[in-house]
């Protein structure tokens, strides 16, 4: 398919600022986006109504008014055609060929038509990730034949279905993407954040914390879901922190926390010595990673309800933290923080 990720002229000569990727449904997207989902679920219309049952939508009795009238239409125009072909095979010679019966096509389901020009605008995304999850299928194991994927009907659908919505995702600078698996959507991560994250996760399973690697990955879909949970992920990306942290800096601590594992490495730093040299080229303190534990720990305005300070944690607020947790996460796996070694231990180490 031809790429789409052209930006238009004035952006590519420098006249315009790059645009930035556009929330909820675009005007200029959402016709082209409601003839996507009705040829999409047209595919299966049976799923269809559990589409319309899951998010809980009524189909209006006008849709069913004229579907019937349309089938009633159809039959007596199927009856006209079966007459003049009846009439056609009676005067037919063996010589003539045959012809087959015309056949008069349905009348577009009602549940997909409501679907794709029904439903409001707000719900269109709620349907495109329903269809995705429901009719597609994950990419192929990539050691499988390629001959034995041509044929799997069911791949062929999904190219078929994921191509075009890509298409149209990348041409209207939408917010969303298909996820890596192609049954849904997810929020656009920036590559690089993305990378970090990555990053993070590996080192932290490496390093034998699993638990680190499990909380920064449900703190990802939290914040890229169609319907992102900014709140939760803050809990998550805390979580994930601490299961590095606790273990490592308070093991005998019964009830851990983040904000006890800030508090040991601030009044504790002379025990402490950080990767990072300092300006005589030894190494530095934990004051960096004790400021950012302390953004992490501090920032999260929701922590306690009733008070004056409890503040909804926001979008930009939880993509803020999780980069500082990815950081977070991957220093402290890799030992970036570890117990300074004194002069005397070292004279004893040389000897």
């Amino acid at each position: 398919m031809r790429s789409t990720s052209r930006h238009r002229l004035s952006v590519r000569m420098g006249t315009a600022p790059v645009p930035a990727l556009m929330e909820g449904t675009p005007a200029s997207l959402e016709p082209a986006l409601r003839a996507w989902i009705q040829e999409t679920a047209a595919l299966d219309p049976d799923e269809a109504q559990h589409v319309m049952v899951r998010l809980d939508l009524v189909l209006p009795q006008a849709y069913w008014d004229r579907y019937e009238r349309q089938l009633r239409k159809r039959e007596m125009e199927q009856a006209r055609l079966d007459r003049r072909w009846e009439a056609e095979q009676a005067t037919r010679t063996e010589s003539t060929r045959a012809v087959l019966a015309p056949v008069v096509p349905l009348p577009p389901d009602p549940y997909v038509l409501f679907l794709a020009w029904g439903t409001e605008r707000e719900v269109l995304w709620d349907v495109v990730d329903d269809l995705l999850f429901l009719l597609c299928t994950e990419p192929p194991a990539p050691e499988k034949s390629p001959f034995v994927t041509w044929f799997s009907g069911s791949v062929r659908r999904t190219k078929r279905i994921v191509e075009p919505l890509n298409r149209l995702l990348v041409e209207s600078r939408s917010v969303y993407e298909v996820t890596p698996d192609q049954r849904g959507l997810q929020r656009r991560m920036e590559a690089g954040l993305s990378e970090a994250l990555d990053v993070a996760e590996s080192a932290a399973e490496s390093s034998g914390y699993l638990a680190a690697r499990q909380y920064l990955e449900r703190a990802r879909n939290k914040l890229m879901a169609v319907h992102t949970d900014p709140s939760g992920a803050y809990v998550d990306l805390i979580r994930a922190v601490e299961a590095v942290a606790c273990p490592m800096f308070l093991p005998r601590d019964q009830l851990p926390t983040l904000g006890k594992v800030r508090d040991h490495l601030r009044d504790a730093d002379a025990k402490y010595e950080y990767v990072l040299t300092d300006k005589s080229g030894k190494p530095g303190n934990t004051g960096g990673v004790v400021t950012m534990l302390t953004d992490l720990w501090e920032g999260h305005s929701d922590r306690h309800a009733g008070g004056p300070r409890e503040v909804p944690v926001s979008q930009e607020a939880a993509e803020a933290a999780l980069t500082t947790a990815t950081a977070l996460v991957t220093l402290l796996s890799r030992r970036a923080v570890r117990p300074r070694i004194n002069a005397a231990a070292q004279r004893q180490e040389t000897r």
